[in-house]
């Protein structure tokens, strides 16, 4: 699959909300083959037997998005690991809008998020998993974090996947996925791309147990680094969409 980098206009524009959030998991760190050790943030139980690997946006571990992960941890008693395919070197939160352009953006993620760096990582998290124990594994993923979800799903790793925000999808995006997807497109997504990728997987016997929920009244990353917990419609919204991915990974994990 082509590596489609780009983001979109408000990932480019927003800065994601500072927060002083403390998050309730730990940190523990995977070594990889040929590239640098791995840190992995895990919440929820240790020995739950149903596990999520997320994938962050464009700010890696940033403590909005992990909490986020705990609270869908606590929703149901999953084991969430979101590796930090960054390697704590995410795009600068005072970078937005980048000083150097959105090109330079764009390049940035094109570079250090590419398939083939992340791949490894990826892979070793999810065999990880299933070394402590988990007997079903699904994903989730955000903006950037949701493109590599689709590029990777030719390597069959979950049961099911989650795209909030998602970044740059193309129709044929939808044509390696073969397992059930929630799609939960923002105000900041093109329509039409939405609109055409979930019309390729409404053809598809995956088609009933995959759902779309739109949130169009908020903005791009709003239940990841650009959430703002202390807002009382911006928190609401997060916990819907942890919501509509926690009944969409209950019915199909």
């Amino acid at each position: 699959m082509a590596e489609q980098s780009e983001v979109n206009e408000q990932c480019c524009t927003l800065p994601p909300f500072k927060s002083d959030y403390v998050p309730v998991g730990k940190r523990f760190t995977l070594q990889i083959e040929g590239q640098d050790d791995l840190e992995v943030y895990e919440t929820g139980d240790p020995d739950a037997k149903q596990a999520l690997v997320a994938i962050h946006d464009i700010f890696g571990l940033h403590s909005n998005t992990l909490q986020g992960a705990d609270y869908l941890a606590q929703l149901r008693g999953y084991r969430i690991v979101i590796p930090d395919f960054f390697r704590g070197k995410g795009w600068d939160i005072n970078d937005i809008p980048p000083k150097a352009g959105r090109p330079a953006l764009n390049a940035w993620v094109q570079e250090v998020g590419s398939w083939e760096k992340v791949q490894p990582g990826l892979i070793a998290t999810v065999e990880n998993a299933r070394r402590l124990g988990a007997a079903s594994i699904g994903a989730y993923g955000f903006c950037f974090g949701a493109k590599k979800l689709v590029q990777g799903a030719h390597l069959k790793l979950f049961k099911c996947m989650g795209f909030i925000h998602p970044t740059n999808f193309q129709p044929e995006d939808a044509d390696n996925v073969d397992v059930p997807i929630a799609l939960l497109p923002s105000q900041g997504e093109d329509p039409k791309a939405m609109d055409a990728f979930y019309g390729k997987i409404q053809t598809k016997p995956i088609a009933d147990a995959s759902v779309r929920q739109d949130f169009l009244d908020v903005h791009h990353g709003f239940a990841s680094a650009r959430s703002n917990w202390a807002d009382p419609k911006l928190a609401n919204r997060a916990r819907e969409a942890y919501q509509v991915l926690d009944a969409f990974f209950q019915r199909n994990l």
